[in-house]
């Protein structure tokens, strides 16, 4: 990953853009329908109750904390606390009090983007219709019923994912293929479809890269 790199990130974002356009009008044109259809399956209960009780892992608050938490650490304790500093570098302390500001600012910045679209747009929800229809827009609109495009939890798994590789580089399909699993649970739970789902990941993924390029930090990106 080479985030700092500007060449190198047009080149990915429009790779990463077409593969997911292309998803998503797949989606619209009938991937949508079938994996809806294909979660509403009796014999698929199970699968349907799991995956409602793990979705929430998506949401924006639990990293908003591990963010704070990050900061209270790094300012107060590590600054006040011997056995730490014998344990940690002042670098290393440093790292997690950069890494956590960036964490709320990618959630921040990215996650007021998402809902622009998701009102501009205004897309019903996937469980409102018996039939899954996916393409019921009423722009403008700010009910939540109508946020489905794009998903809000694949966005924030992904920008956390986003945050972690590149940190972590070297790991970064564990960390995007976590975040794909978490965000397709949105889906098996009929609250977005899978073409939503494609454009919150994207929006989570390649905002945050590009966050960490425009927005100049103190941040130490690993070179590969």
């Amino acid at each position: 990953m080479q985030p700092h790199n500007r060449k190198w990130l047009i080149r990915h974002s429009l790779i990463v853009s077409f593969a997911s356009v292309v998803a998503i009008i797949n989606g619209l044109y009938w991937l949508d329908l079938v994996v809806a259809h294909y979660f509403k399956q009796p014999q698929l209960d199970s699968v349907y109750y799991y995956s409602r009780e793990i979705t929430n892992i998506g949401y924006s608050i639990h990293y908003f904390i591990a963010a704070l938490l990050g900061l209270i650490f790094a300012k107060y304790i590590y600054p006040n606390t011997q056995y730490f500093k014998n344990r940690m570098s002042e670098a290393s302390n440093k790292k997690i009090f950069d890494w956590s500001v960036f964490l709320i600012k990618a959630l921040v910045v990215v996650g007021v983007l998402l809902h622009i679209i998701k009102i501009i747009i205004g897309r019903q929800r996937p469980h409102l219709d018996v039939n899954f229809y996916n393409l019921n827009f009423i722009p403008f609109n700010f009910h939540h019923h109508w946020h489905s495009f794009p998903s809000g939890h694949a966005q924030v798994v992904f920008t956390v994912a986003a945050v972690l590789l590149s940190i972590w580089p070297r790991q970064k399909f564990v960390f995007l293929a976590m975040a794909a699993f978490f965000a397709f649970t949105r889906v098996v739970i009929h609250q977005h479809f899978f073409s939503d789902m494609i454009g919150g990941a994207c929006l989570g993924y390649l905002g945050t890269l590009w966050l960490l390029n425009l927005w100049p930090s103190n941040l130490n990106l690993i070179k590969r």
